[in-house]
């Protein structure tokens, strides 16, 4: 019996219940949006202008194509993880986001599609996002039952969290709503509103996610989301960086470059500290 145990959670704080062991079939659908996040996150963030030459989108705007792809991969060791480590709870909140960012996405499709602006790339989204709301809704009320740990990290994450989630939600909000607007408000081009729109949709999604973390305060269900905010802030703090030496639009720069630091930095040292 104890072998078992063991065997279904090395950590050693308890065997899953049936309500929070992921299915084969819910693993193979956590990797269509694993690997969405990593082709998406990827190509933007280190070949935004061959990205854009086959999307057949502009791609004036380098950095906000960075950006772009640094949140769109801090999606992928969140899920990744969690597809190994096969519990529902840790990946729960992940879901959440992955799920926001999917409703985000189909806004940014529906308006590409209604102003006639959608390029085929729209469509083959389309697709991704319509199985990946689909599924991601499926698997949080299939585990509602799941338990819910108890609230234990430190006061310091909780008041780290408050300042991430309201950037993220502040961000994303903007971009998602009124991308062109505020690209040109921030000195940049703006062209390329769909990519734009994805980006805050993804920013979206961890602003939410933030919400979640927040109400649940528990390390268990912290940790995977704090890992993903460690990339999509590195990422974006390393593009930052790129981009202020490149002599882009200085202003959002510097808010992106506090904010990325900051969430660089806290995460780490949450995740090395574990949350306390």
């Amino acid at each position: 019996m104890n072998a078992k145990t063991n065997m279904m959670n090395p950590s050693g704080r308890g065997a899953m219940t049936a309500s929070d062991e992921l299915t084969s079939l819910e693993k193979i659908l956590l990797v269509v949006p694993m690997l969405g996040g990593l082709v998406f996150g990827v190509i933007p963030l280190f070949f935004s202008a061959q990205f854009a030459g086959i999307t057949g989108y502009a791609g004036n705007d380098t950095y906000l194509y960075r950006l772009t792809g640094a949140v769109t991969l801090g999606y992928v060791p969140g899920l990744l993880l969690g597809i190994l480590q096969g519990q529902w709870t840790p990946l729960r909140l992940v879901v959440i986001a992955t799920l926001v960012f999917n409703i985000g996405s189909l806004f940014a499709i529906a308006v590409a599609v209604f102003t006639g602006t959608a390029k085929p790339v729209v469509y083959l989204i389309l697709v991704a996002s319509l199985l990946i709301t689909a599924s991601m809704a499926w698997m949080l009320n299939k585990h509602r039952a799941a338990p819910r740990p108890s609230a234990d990290i430190a006061q310091w994450v909780v008041y780290l969290l408050v300042f991430l989630t309201a950037a993220a939600f502040g961000t994303g909000t903007l971009f998602t709503f009124a991308p062109v607007q505020v690209s040109q408000l921030f000195g940049f081009n703006g062209t390329d509103e769909f990519i734009l729109r994805q980006g805050g949709a993804a920013t979206l999604g961890f602003a939410v996610m933030g919400v979640f973390e927040l109400r649940s305060r528990a390390w268990k269900e912290i940790r995977l989301p704090s890992i993903n905010a460690l990339l999509f802030n590195g990422a974006s703090f390393v593009a930052t960086v790129i981009g202020i030496v490149s002599g882009d639009p200085i202003l959002l720069l510097a808010v992106v470059f506090v904010v990325a630091l900051v969430a660089t930095v806290g995460s780490f040292i949450t995740l090395q500290r574990e949350g306390k």
